[in-house]
């Protein structure tokens, strides 16, 4: 009996464990620029009715501007309807994200679209 008990508890703990460690979806924080405002990220959040594969709310920077708004994701393609930004001036910065309008997610790999459907940058996920 104390064997089966001791395989039950291992095989919860190793369940329970890779669960944690699994990054599936769009959800989280992608970038390295977090809580900086030197370097692109965003941070992709669940809408509190919605399925984690459906939609959400995000925020996030361009390594100048704030943004922050919708991301929707349909047949494994994001798309941000409705993503504002401010409108601050940085010297010498590449806001490249304040035109992303979608993407793909391969792996821990966001590709970041425009509206015309072209590769504008690439963010990883952040543990």
């Amino acid at each position: 009996m104390k064997r089966i008990a001791a395989l039950a508890g291992g095989l919860l703990l190793a369940f329970s464990i890779s669960s944690c460690g699994a990054a599936t979806g769009p959800v989280g924080t992608w970038g390295n620029g977090y809580n900086t405002d030197k370097q692109p990220y965003l941070e992709l959040a669940l809408g509190q009715e919605q399925d984690a594969n459906k939609a959400g709310f995000l925020t996030g920077s361009d390594g100048c501007n704030r943004l922050s708004g919708q991301w929707l994701m349909i047949d494994g393609e994001l798309t941000f309807p409705q993503l504002g930004t401010t409108q601050m001036h940085c010297e010498g910065m590449d806001t490249w994200l304040s035109k992303a309008a979608g993407g793909t997610i391969s792996g821990d790999v966001l590709t970041v679209t425009n509206s015309t459907g072209a590769v504008i940058g690439k963010l990883d996920r952040r543990n």
